[in-house]
């Protein structure tokens, strides 16, 4: 790696780590945000869903643009827009002002992750390349993951408004460093497909819009509500229009032979894949509590084992796949996280086998995500379709995000409404009938959202039971909570593991021969 190339590498790294860590560093700061508003808790979500919502139609956009005006120029403008939208979210007073700021953030973001990959991955041989994508892979992987314990110590240390105002000066050296690096054109057209970009924005914000609002404790009636239906149906009627837009269009925003060649079709189906079980690793804080018995918050610390072990196995993915070309680091990636989730579901009974088990996982996400799939794409696709061409791989992989924990958090409500039957069950089988009849109130007491507050079912204990017989009630009641809801674990953890077990039959069906080709060709060379 020579000097230029390193300075590349380090200027756009950077901004992939402020880019990825804003989803998850926000969370945590939502309800302070919503006390300073004076709002209802219930708009809160809107300071994640907006960003999501234009993030992902912003993507395919600003990749094209960077294709067609330069990849440097569009970078430079999607971290000005994200600087200011972070000034502004961080002095906003209301919520219109926030949405606004968010917006404006969102727009910047999304060319940040697949233009930084265009150019890291255009700027090194075919040989080192994998390796400069690892590295890419791993920023992303550790700000994901870290962002939410961030989140937490800025609002906990300082105020929510900091983890908005610590993108300013970021964005600022980002700036100064990305003025030195030569920009690159590669199409010279220059004819942006206005009407299809209008119709694929439509597509897209109302698909992602009409997903984010699908209940995860009720996902069959969730459907039927008139915040899921006519979008999700609106996105898909818009598919045949949009189809032949494109096959009129000079310069169509989406290149729609990438649909008709099976490996590119694959690849992007792989990288949904990748998105839908990597959200599944969200729950382990939550897991890690009720497996371990620690307070609230504290399994968030947990996670530094995943950052740890995904940000190293990124890196080393990326020397790796330089050696044994991108399928085969997939399919690794995929057999450590199917491994690493049967042993979250079957076999973590404690701390170390809790700790392996998350190990196995991070190696697993790290292998997968980003470099190799990106390396597939641009194997693949022409040099001047870069940018959109990795666009497509994360709005499919934020797309899997948004669909997984549909998929995954109903075991944890599902086992979550049990707990009061399992209860009384549990409660009459050590003390018999004898003991009073209560309500348990499974929304009083947080069941439906999985959560559990042991004063909440204290206080509803009738009065008059004496102190000992109250305290063996406690104990059947902690009991109760923890197996039940390490049932529903065991059961996310087995979904996962099938959404990588279909990821590993998928990727043993890549045939990517001009890949392939590359790899024999660097390791004959003298």
């Amino acid at each position: 790696m020579d000097k230029k190339q390193r300075y590349i590498l380090i200027t756009f790294l950077l901004g992939v780590f402020m880019g990825a860590i804003d989803a998850g560093i926000v969370a945590p700061a939502l309800t302070a945000i919503v006390q300073d508003f004076g709002i209802n808790f219930k708009w809160s979500v809107w300071v994640v869903t907006i960003y999501t919502l234009i993030y992902a139609v912003s993507m395919p956009i600003i990749g094209k643009l960077a294709d067609l005006y330069g990849r440097k120029n569009l970078f430079m403008i999607g971290i000005i827009l994200f600087g200011i939208g972070s000034l502004l979210a961080g002095f906003s007073s209301t919520m219109a002002w926030m949405m606004i700021a968010r917006i404006i953030q969102a727009l910047g973001g999304g060319g940040i992750m697949p233009i930084a990959n265009a150019v890291i991955g255009q700027s090194f041989p075919p040989e080192k390349r994998g390796m400069a994508l690892g590295l890419v892979g791993a920023t992303f992987g550790v700000a994901t993951i870290i962002a939410p314990n961030l989140g937490g110590f800025i609002v906990d240390q300082l105020n929510w408004r900091w983890i908005f105002f610590i993108n300013v000066p970021i964005s600022i050296m980002i700036i100064a460093m990305a003025l030195k690096i030569p920009n690159q054109v590669e199409n010279e057209k220059k004819q942006l497909d206005w009407l299809g970009t209008m119709v694929l924005s439509i597509i897209i914000l109302a698909l992602m819009y009409g997903l984010t609002n699908l209940e995860v404790n009720n996902v069959v009636s969730s459907i039927l509500s008139w915040k899921v239906w006519p979008f999700l149906l609106l996105s898909v009627g818009l598919i045949y229009p949009f189809i032949l837009l494109e096959k009129r269009a000079i310069d169509p925003i989406i290149t729609l032979r990438y649909f008709k060649d099976r490996n590119i079709v694959f690849t992007l189906i792989i990288s949904f894949i990748t998105g839908a079980g990597m959200i599944s690793m969200i729950f382990v804080p939550a897991f890690s509590e009720v497996l371990l018995g620690l307070s609230g918050g504290k399994g968030g610390y947990i996670m530094t084992i995943l950052a740890v072990a995904s940000g190293v196995s990124a890196g080393l993915g990326g020397i790796l796949l330089d050696k044994w070309g991108a399928k085969q680091v997939v399919i690794l990636g995929f057999a450590l996280s199917l491994i690493g989730s049967l042993n979250l579901a079957f076999f973590a009974n404690g701390w170390w086998t809790l700790i392996i088990g998350l190990i196995i996982s991070g190696f697993g996400i790290g292998f997968t995500m980003g470099a190799p799939l990106n390396y597939m794409i641009l194997t693949l696709t022409e040099k001047e379709e870069a940018s959109v061409a990795l666009a497509l791989v994360s709005l499919f992989r934020s797309i899997g995000t948004t669909i997984g924990p549909i998929l995954l958090a109903g075991f944890i409500s599902g086992a979550a409404t049990k707990i009061p039957l399992n209860m009384e069950q549990n409660l009459r089988e050590r003390f018999g009938e004898n003991i009073p009849t209560f309500q348990w109130g499974s929304e009083q007491s947080g069941y439906q959202q999985g959560g559990f507050s042991l004063d909440q079912a204290i206080d509803m204990l009738p009065a008059g039971i004496p102190t000992p017989i109250k305290q063996q009630i406690i104990e059947v009641i902690q009991e109760t909570v923890k197996s039940t809801l390490l049932g529903g674990y065991t059961k996310l953890y087995i979904g996962s593991s099938i959404i990588f077990l279909i990821g590993i039959i998928l990727a043993t069906r890549l045939h990517l021969l001009k890949e392939e080709r590359q790899i024999e060709k660097v390791e004959r060379r003298p």
